[in-house]
């Protein structure tokens, strides 16, 4: 074999490869978090308490941004809570969201990962939230979530911003998407 028939067979095993690596770097975005519905509910359970008693459930809704890399990239916001919102970005079935609410005092960070490939996936990972307080930040809760694709989003995200605070089983406002009471606030 000649060299120059040896880098003909390398370029080709290489050229193979990469089709390959790319048929199955496409399979990393499925499920993907809008085909199958856009809309999502999540549900926090303290992780705090030994019960991991259950505060709210909200509603989210995503709208893909388009793939950076080996990421696809969302806008999401809740169809229950208003003006809560951010950006998610998702590889593989790990999924990295941030936001805010509150005209952005409160913050929230989740991590999930899909763990169920139907048209109703289910999702499970850990959710933080705080609010702005010059120092530290004050936590709101460290917690489990749980996520399930529900359908199609009703709102928009212009929609969204200017619902009501929804009310917990007294009747009293949600500070929160959490939905946690003031008192339940731990302060660092």
């Amino acid at each position: 074999m000649t060299v120059s028939q040896i880098r003909l067979a390398v370029m080709g095993c290489l050229l193979i490869g990469s089709l390959s690596s790319s048929a199955a770097h496409a399979q990393l975005f499925k499920p993907d978090l809008v085909s199958d519905g856009n809309r999502w509910t999540i549900t926090f359970f303290n992780d705090e308490d030994p019960m991991h008693s259950q505060w709210a459930t909200q509603g989210i809704c995503f709208e893909p941004l388009g793939s950076f890399g080996t990421h696809e990239r969302y806008r999401w916001w809740s169809d229950t809570f208003p003006d809560w919102n951010g950006i998610a970005t998702k590889e593989g079935d790990q999924v990295v969201m941030h936001g805010d609410y509150a005209r952005d005092v409160g913050h929230d960070g989740i991590q999930w990962e899909v763990v169920t490939s139907s048209p109703r996936n289910l999702g499970a990972g850990h959710w933080t939230e705080w609010r702005e307080d010059g120092g530290f930040g004050n936590t709101i809760g460290f917690g489990n979530a749980t996520l399930q694709r529900v359908g199609k989003c009703q709102r928009t995200l212009s929609e969204a911003m200017f619902i009501p605070l929804p009310l917990d089983e007294s009747g009293k406002e949600l500070q929160s998407p959490m939905g946690t009471r003031t008192d339940q606030v731990t302060r660092q």
